[in-house]
């Protein structure tokens, strides 16, 4: 199905105005559900695509103005920003709106998508630490299974204690070959140049074998340097640092809650203009970002041939929901993401995907798939390749597993999220508490032998999709709360394989 989705631009117009044209934006956009969809001419071709993979960090799901007609609260971010350039990729892709991560949190995330293992499998469970050795990452993959030319540029920080790699050494990464963007730190400086030599690479590549490249992008994560452990603008009290009054975003509808938590990172030091500010920033960032993926898109048009296009993020960014920044957290602001992926004659065009739950590690298996190679052993990804040509597969899969901060768990199924933290020890090497208070690596089966968090969360994701009411005290829901159990214990904790050969170098 194709539709015409052109936007309104922001230009010219404040963020008031633009608020308010936002009203009757983004009408004709396609939402899918289980219905059946028109297989794109050209699917079956045997040729394999050129492979473009953009990766931003801590951007979150309702930051593109295509999707305004989803997005419906004030609060939404896509009716305070303009994005373009990922308005265009929607056109001429396919959108995932219940698109998550399998971790909230950088390395852990970034290790699941270039695997296709859970981050207990990868050893990567927070930041700083390298993929386990015996599980292959894409590159080394595709440099065993296929004639791609692999190519990585910008942040990666899935090696160990750094973010960008090198050309050789240490911090270069296995099966990838580096294209150097000089600059390390924030995305206001590293972007550019990752956006800038990506274009260049895809504009200028003419070898018979097809290519995979990875663009990694820093912003939005600049919004970290607000934060007040970085002394950051919001630590200024009363300040209007735009100076915008009403026209800045309002706080978001789950800023206030009443309910008890595992793990209590709210942010009781900001004011309203703190983090009214800190939102419009945050907008300003995803804007800046779109920029960069527009010059990364005009190289790919410039082609004209077949490219599989993959936009995404490694996380979201709390923005004042539920009193929280930056990510870490079981709450949708952290584990859902953008997910748009484009392909001229085998991906359908300007579709929004409402109700197949998609998952991170789902890209591993899908850009195998477009390469005509199998996915590698253990990958837990549902291959996406059916749906975004077209096909209504006879069977999805029902739920969505995430790992939170080493011992939390997330079970996401069609209407629920349900949330349980098991006792953290305080030691990284070994998380969990056994029920003799002896400490333990994870061990496949054995969930129900560490000790757990007493307070568990359970949302209604259909009647309360911003996460205010706890349901998990409540009686009415115990089955609810045991059949999710039975989907944790048995669809992962039994079959997860955790990697024990990792790097913290």
């Amino acid at each position: 199905m194709t539709v015409d989705n052109k936007q309104p631009q922001a230009t010219g117009l404040n963020r008031r105005q633009f608020l308010q044209t936002g009203a009757v934006a983004a009408t004709g956009a396609v939402a899918l559900s289980s219905m059946p969809r028109p297989r794109m001419a050209g699917a079956e071709t045997a040729s394999k695509p050129n492979i473009v993979i953009i990766l931003t960090d801590q951007q979150n799901i309702d930051t593109i103005s295509a999707h305004q007609r989803y997005f419906t609260h004030e609060a939404h971010g896509c009716r305070w920003l303009s994005t373009p350039n990922l308005d265009r990729l929607a056109e001429r892709g396919m959108s995932f709106l219940e698109s998550h991560v399998a971790n909230p949190v950088c390395s852990p995330s970034r290790g699941t998508f270039f695997t296709g293992r859970m981050s207990i499998e990868t050893s990567v469970t927070t930041n700083n630490v390298g993929i386990d050795r015996d599980v292959p990452n894409m590159g080394q993959w595709f440099e065993q299974n296929s004639d791609y030319a692999r190519v990585y540029c910008g942040k990666w920080h899935a090696g160990g204690q750094w973010n960008y790699p090198t050309i050789s050494g240490n911090r270069k990464i296995p099966g990838f070959t580096t294209l150097p963007a000089g600059a390390r730190g924030t995305g206001d400086i590293a972007d550019y140049q990752v956006s800038g030599a990506v274009e260049a690479f895809v504009r200028n590549y003419d070898d018979s074998d097809p290519f995979l490249i990875v663009a990694g992008l820093m912003n939005p994560h600049d919004i970290c340097y607000w934060t007040p452990g970085l002394g950051g603008k919001a630590l200024v009290p009363d300040w209007d640092v735009f100076e915008l009054g009403d026209d800045l975003p309002p706080l978001p509808p789950n800023f206030d809650y009443d309910f008890d938590e595992p793990r209590e990172q709210r942010v009781r030091s900001f004011n309203e203009w703190n983090w009214r500010n800190y939102t419009y920033e945050y907008y300003r960032m995803v804007e800046k970002v779109d920029a960069d993926v527009g010059r990364i898109l005009d190289a790919v048009e410039s082609r004209d041939d077949d490219t599989l296009v993959i936009f995404t993020s490694d996380h979201g960014e709390g923005l004042g929901r539920h009193m929280r920044v930056q990510k870490w957290h079981p709450y949708d602001e952290s584990v859902k993401v953008p997910l748009i992926i484009s392909c001229p004659g085998r991906v359908v065009e300007n579709v929004v995907d409402t109700s197949h739950l998609v998952n991170g590690v789902d890209i591993m298996s899908t850009v195998c798939a477009y390469a005509g190679i199998p996915a590698p052993p253990h990958a837990r990804g549902s291959n996406l390749k059916p749906l975004l040509e077209g096909d209504d597969p006879e069977y999805w899969t029902d739920n969505v597993y995430a790992e939170i901060q080493q011992t939390g768990r997330m079970i996401r199924t069609n209407k629920y999220k349900y949330v349980k933290f098991y006792e953290f020890s305080g030691d990284s090497e070994k998380p969990f508490v056994m029920a003799d208070d002896t400490h333990t690596q994870f061990e496949p089966g054995q969930g129900h032998l560490y000790k757990e968090h007493p307070v568990k969360l359970l949302f209604d994701m259909e009647a309360d999709p911003w996460e205010t009411q706890n349901l998990a005290d409540d009686a009415r829901f115990a089955d609810v709360i045991a059949a999710h159990e039975q989907i944790l214990r048995e669809q992962y904790e039994a079959r997860l394989i955790p990697g024990v050969n990792y790097n913290r170098n």
